[in-house]
This record gives C-alpha cells, sequence and structure tokens, in this order.
C-alpha cells in the first residue's frame, strides 16, 4: 500500500485472535520484504496484532530493520487496510489502534483514511548545530517520533542543493541530544514569502530507517504544522505539499491533532509472507 507515495508492506494474523505461536525475527522480514534488492522496495512494514485495549496493535519496521513509534501514513494506510478486509464491521468506528508512542483512533474524513492522536505542546528549541562551517537552527519536537524541524527561507530548487539539505538531514539525524535513536529531519517552506500566516506549507523529510528523503512523511507533516501551528494559533487546519503528495492536518479543540492522508494500494499478495 502506498500512503501520499510511502510504500508500506501490511499484514496481519489468521484468525484475528490469534498471536504467532513461534518467534519470528521481523527485522530480518522487513529487510527482506523492504531492501532496494527485493521484489518489491518499499519503505516499511507493518504486522497487525490483536490488542487488549485497543482493535488492534501493531509492530513497525523500517526498511533497514529499525522498529519506529509511529508512522503517520502507514496507519492512514492501516484504516484502509482494515475496513476494506472487513477484519472489523464497518459499523465500528473509530478503529483503535495501539502503537509504541500512544493510541490512535481513525476512520474517514471526506472519503480519506484520518488519524486522530495528542497534540504535543512542548515544542522545544531553538537548538542549533554547526554543519559545514554554518550555525544551522532547528525546532524539536516529539510527533509520536521525535523530529528536527527546519524552515527554510528559499526552497530548494535543484538536486545539488538537495544534496546538501540530504547531508545536513544525516548530520543532523545522528544526533542523540533529543532521543538515543536519532531523529528525523523535517524541512519545510511558505508557498507564499511573507509574514501573513498561510494555511499552505512545502515540506520534505529525511527519515531513520529509510536513510534517505522519503516521498512524504506523516509525523513529519504533524511535526511542521504543530512547529509553524505555535506562532499562528489561530490555523485549524494547514495542508503541506510533499513530494508524494498533499497531507492535511487539523487541530481539534480536546487537545488532539488529525492527520489526513491519501491512500492507494498497489498490489495484494493472498499468500504467507517469508519468515
Amino acid at each position: 500500500m502506498s500512503g501520499a507515495g510511502n510504500s508500506f508492506w501490511m499484514a496481519h494474523f489468521l484468525p484475528p485472535t490469534a498471536l504467532p505461536s513461534m518467534e519470528i525475527n521481523w527485522k530480518r522480514v522487513a529487510q527482506n520484504l523492504c531492501q532496494k534488492n527485493s521484489t518489491s522496495p518499499s519503505d516499511g512494514l507493518v504486522i497487525l496484532f490483536p490488542s487488549k485495549t485497543c482493535h488492534f496493535k501493531w509492530l513497525f519496521y523500517n526498511a533497514d530493520g529499525s522498529s519506529a513509534e509511529m508512522c503517520g501514513n502507514a496507519a492512514c494506510c492501516v484504516i484502509d487496510y482494515v475496513f476494506k478486509k472487513k477484519l472489523i464491521p464497518a459499523t465500528e468506528t473509530p478503529l483503535t489502534l495501539e502503537t509504541l508512542s500512544q493510541k490512535i483512533t481513525g476512520g474517514f474524513q471526506k472519503g480519506l483514511p484520518c488519524i486522530f492522536l495528542k497534540k504535543n505542546k512542548h515544542i522545544q528549541g531553538p537548538f542549533h548545530t554547526i554543519f559545514e562551517n554554518e550555525q544551522i537552527s532547528y525546532m524539536y519536537i516529539n510527533s509520536s517520533v521525535p523530529h528536527a524541524v527546519i524552515e527554510l527561507n528559499l526552497w530548494p530548487s535543484t538536486n545539488e542543493e538537495w544534496e546538501t539539505k540530504k547531508k545536513l538531514g544525516q548530520h543532523l539525524r545522528q544526533s542523540t541530544l533529543h532521543h538515543k535513536n536519532g531523529m528525523n529531519v523535517s524541512f519545510y517552506g511558505l508557498k507564499k514569502t511573507n509574514n501573513h500566516p498561510t494555511s499552505n506549507l512545502q515540506a520534505r523529510s529525511f527519515e531513520r530507517g529509510v536513510e534517505n528523503f522519503t516521498p512524504a512523511c506523516g509525523t513529519g507533516a504533524l511535526a511542521v504544522a504543530q512547529v509553524y501551528q505555535k506562532s499562528f494559533p489561530s490555523l485549524l487546519s494547514i495542508s503541506i505539499q510533499m513530494p508524494g503528495g498533499k497531507l492535511t492536518v487539523g487541530f481539534h479543540e480536546d487537545e488532539k491533532i488529525s492527520l489526513m492522508s491519501p491512500v492507494q494500494w498497489l498490489e495484494e499478495i493472498e499468500k504467507p509472507i517469508p519468515i
């Protein structure tokens, strides 16, 4: 499945109430399925299990086999997957999902999968780092996944400029100042250059586990939107254009934040996954 250009393998145990009876090396499974030398390389693997507190508990693995706390685009894919596969009744909404970071709820808004999670009020920074003899400033927020967020006054327009930003992403991604496993790095800019609040941003994220820019990053969109909205709290909806598609972040009165992402089914294989 694809969420705004990010592709994921999705799997669940049958019957839904059955837990696996064997120890499975999910890291190896993710590497075999997702890496570039596989038949269908992708960004991650999601496995759904029964949960005592939610409809499902998930495990999420990046392409390199590392585990991630959450993935916004993958979560939106899960919403579509669960209902299209009829794993729970269509009337049983919202869907609840237990992740390593927090409980997520989800359903459909305007025909698109949409997830709801807690807003993070604890945005930290600015922090500073030296990169290629230049001081770079960034904000830090954990949007279910740790992110460094950098605003760009001029949006890169060439591959060479993005290669420089990729090196900066690699540099910051390794920092354990905020999180023991490092962090994603999300760059954003205004679609119109002015000092007035805008509900339209553009962004691009360098992600742990993939170790590169990805077509879209749901937690990156959440991170960027929350950092930007802190300066303009009157904004209740922010559209974020990423290379893989447009994601929409909403702010709600109950201190919840939502993410809406386009989802596409790429292929469906009715056979056991290689373990």
